[in-house]
């Protein structure tokens, strides 16, 4: 399994990239999960998506400052869209148990307002 496509704006060599665009297979990783990826970087850079193809959306990383290194952002944000894959994976798998926990905590709660 090859790695995703990571392409830097034409940047002299030695210097900081300041655009870079990282393209994100949906087949593999939900929109939600790349939604909340890119969620957790808003305070780093900004971010702007569009769709590539069918199962492709593209990011594009832009810094909010100088000090920011867009490759290091790049390997974060990888782990993050693993992070947020497996987060929902647990989600569903456990769903049903959270729901039953929630129905057997609250199912013999008088939940009504009390009568004054």
């Amino acid at each position: 399994m090859s790695l995703p496509p990571l392409s830097t704006d034409a940047t002299p060599p030695g210097q900081d990239c300041e655009v870079i665009r990282y393209c994100v297979n949906t087949a593999l990783y939900s929109k939600e999960a790349l939604f909340r990826a890119c969620y957790q970087f808003t305070d780093r850079c900004y971010l702007f998506l569009e769709e590539s193809d069918n199962d492709a959306i593209t990011v594009e990383f832009r810094k909010r400052s100088a000090s920011t290194d867009l490759k290091d952002v790049i390997g974060a944000f990888a782990n993050e869209l693993i992070n947020q894959r497996v987060r929902a994976d647990l989600s569903r798998e456990t769903q049903r148990i959270r729901e039953l926990i929630v129905a057997q905590a609250f199912g013999d709660a008088d939940l009504r307002e009390p009568a004054t």
